[in-house]
């Protein structure tokens, strides 16, 4: 642990929300990585969405300690991510929010250099960093590829900014603009889209973020909840995409569809995932993806693992 360093005067106060649903373990590592911060002047809201074992429980007595301050809710039923993150913006004092979902970790810099950039620029609203995907033994980069156009028209075809986790935004930002709870999946990509009209995004592309594939209850691994999500991201967003022409809307609701298909894929639904594929080549046939996918999927487990070993061969340079 590093050594307890008072923050100046001049540090703004940075309040970190930690949302958590029955995984403990992954808990106490979470704050753990808050606790290791090199950024001093935190506070630390978590936020128990009505774990069995409840979070108070968990943490360390010794935790309030380290914190500015500690701040423990907990919801007396089970509401979801998107309100249980909600809470969190609503309990936090701070300048910045700093998400974290208990099955992350931070790299140790994270806040200090996130709170850089915003002392750097009074226009930035939110900042994002790369990530590390870690799947066994296995260590993935995830670099958030550099937009050079609107963010908003990135956005609404695909999630450039990352995991939640990744993203400190001002706090006056997020207390106006909550995220849509009626989004079971897909509800940081929403935000984002939501928050990019409003103010500038800026990449920090280094991985600060570790990120693990396989943690039990992800989202991503629920085909139904994806599938839900897209329903309600199209209905409201695809207005928003019909701004910038009859071409880019059908993009759009091309990467929507591309989206839940690839839900659909990584479970094995292939049936699934070439219906929406299907309906992704219909409306935007113009990205070779879309159509790797397709044909990906058509003799289901089979192609399916042909098309892996494709991708990591060519990955490992033997072509």
């Amino acid at each position: 642990m590093k050594d307890r360093v008072e923050p100046e005067q001049r540090d703004p106060l940075v309040s970190v929300v930690i949302t958590t649903y029955n995984r403990p373990s992954y808990l106490e590592a979470a704050v753990e990585s808050v606790r290791n911060q090199t950024y001093n002047h935190i506070e630390l809201v978590v936020v128990d969405d009505h774990s069995e074992t409840p979070a108070r429980d968990v943490l360390n007595d010794g935790s309030s300690n380290e914190f500015v301050n500690l701040t423990c809710v907990r919801h007396e039923e089970n509401r979801g991510a998107n309100a249980a993150r909600n809470t969190g913006i609503g309990t936090a004092n701070g300048e910045f929010v700093a998400f974290l979902d208990d099955d992350d970790r931070w790299a140790e810099e994270k806040v200090a250099r996130q709170v850089n950039v915003f002392q750097r620029s009074n226009d930035v609203g939110l900042v994002y960093t790369g990530a590390k995907g870690i799947q066994g033994d296995e260590k993935t980069v995830l670099t958030p590829p550099r937009i050079q156009e609107d963010i908003t028209k990135a956005l609404l075809c695909r999630n450039v900014v990352g995991t939640q986790s990744s993203v400190m935004v001002r706090s006056d930002l997020a207390a106006e603009t909550p995220l849509d709870e009626r989004f079971p999946a897909w509800a940081d990509l929403e935000w984002y889209v939501s928050l990019s009209q409003k103010c500038e995004f800026r990449r920090l592309p280094d991985p600060l973020v570790e990120y693990e594939f396989t943690s039990p209850g992800r989202l991503s691994d629920d085909f139904e909840k994806a599938e839900q999500g897209y329903k309600v991201f199209v209905e409201k967003f695809r207005p928003t995409a019909a701004e910038y022409g009859y071409l880019f809307e059908r993009k759009m609701l091309g990467w929507a569809a591309y989206r839940v298909a690839t839900s659909a894929f990584y479970q094995q639904k292939y049936e699934d995932a070439r219906r929406y594929l299907k309906l992704a080549i219909r409306r935007y046939p113009f990205e070779l993806a879309f159509m790797k996918y397709y044909a990906a999927s058509l003799g289901g487990q089979s192609t399916h693992r042909a098309a892996q070993f494709i991708k990591r061969f060519i990955a490992s340079g033997s072509l």
